[in-house]
């Protein structure tokens, strides 16, 4: 069954849950919030490579906003389990997909915030074709293009040749 529940904001715990149930009776859920922004150079010094706690504030945030929403939760659930992740989220909020500027034959499709698991489907089938096919028939990739932020994807100084800088002549 690939039921999942995807809530609004609640404001009063600050959460916008997700909800997937699963084959063996137990349920899954996230967006709880609260995350923190980790910088450039945090990442670049290995912040949270190997130790990713969860904050107690947003499990029970989570738990509590659960609650309110299950009746078997509030009564007999228990939780099993917490974790917590590193959510890749770009700066305009769309994801990267496409062609990695400047190696052949390298793709990404990542960078899709809390919406990575809504959009596998759509994603994955665009990328297959593009990969598969030499472009993407079914999404238009050009929004998410990887190169957006880089000198390529803006146009930046320089000429370009087949939208790659060649520097300044060629």
């Amino acid at each position: 069954d690939a039921t999942a529940l995807f809530c609004g904001e609640d404001n009063r715990f600050g959460t916008h849950l997700e909800v997937y149930p699963r084959p063996d009776g137990t349920v899954y859920i996230c967006g709880i919030g609260g995350s923190d922004y980790i910088t450039t150079s945090e990442l670049q010094d290995s912040a949270f490579l190997f130790d990713c706690p969860p904050k107690d504030d947003r499990v029970e945030a989570a738990a509590s906003a659960f609650q309110m929403m299950s009746d078997t939760y509030s009564t007999r659930g228990e939780l099993a389990k917490t974790q917590a992740c590193m959510r890749p989220c770009p700066p305009d909020a769309k994801p990267y997909m496409g062609r990695v500027p400047g190696y052949s034959g390298a793709y990404i499709n990542g960078g899709h915030n809390c919406w990575g698991i809504a959009w596998a489907p759509a994603s994955g089938k665009a990328i297959a074709e593009l990969v598969l096919e030499g472009e993407s028939r079914s999404v238009d990739l050009r929004p998410f293009n990887p190169a957006r932020y880089t000198s390529q994807g803006r146009g930046g100084r320089g000429r370009k040749k087949k939208g790659l800088s060649v520097g300044e002549q060629w």
